[in-house]
């Protein structure tokens, strides 16, 4: 039971960063290949509430002094770690206590491929290489 309300509260927090955000920076693209890396070294981090089951993932990534591209720099550092599930979601927070949508400094949304673009965001996310990343702002924290 914990894992489903995990997995919608995940599902429902990004539903709401899209909505509240749009897409990354890239006019009409909604995702940033890993070759298009353009950010400095990532801060130290730390992981938190790691969850990985069934093709899924999702974790919190702590940087007290976040800014958003640090945090798009902690993000794609991380995805180096993925390995096995097909869609992902990493939030940037500042503090362990933080939660809720209005505390996360950035959301990334890894895909492995194609297939689980379809499979797991409907056809949202597109790219032409993978796997790819969605890059989502915060709001007024960010």
């Amino acid at each position: 039971m914990r894992t489903g309300t995990a997995a919608t509260t995940t599902v429902g927090l990004l539903l709401v960063v899209l909505t509240a955000c749009g897409i990354s920076a890239h006019e009409g693209k909604s995702v940033e290949t890993l070759e298009m890396r353009k950010f400095s070294r990532a801060l130290a981090y730390t992981v938190m509430n790691k969850i990985e089951r069934s093709g899924t993932g999702s974790v919190d990534l702590v940087i007290p002094t976040a800014t958003a591209d640090s945090a798009k720099a902690a993000i794609y550092d991380y995805v180096k770690t993925i390995d096995g599930p097909l869609n992902y979601g990493i939030n940037v927070i500042r503090n362990k206590t933080d939660n809720g949508i209005e505390d996360y400094v950035y959301h990334g949304e890894w895909i492995k491929d194609g297939q689980a673009a379809q499979v797991y965001t409907g056809g949202r996310v597109t790219s032409d290489t993978w796997p790819a990343i969605g890059m989502y702002c915060s709001g007024p924290k960010g």
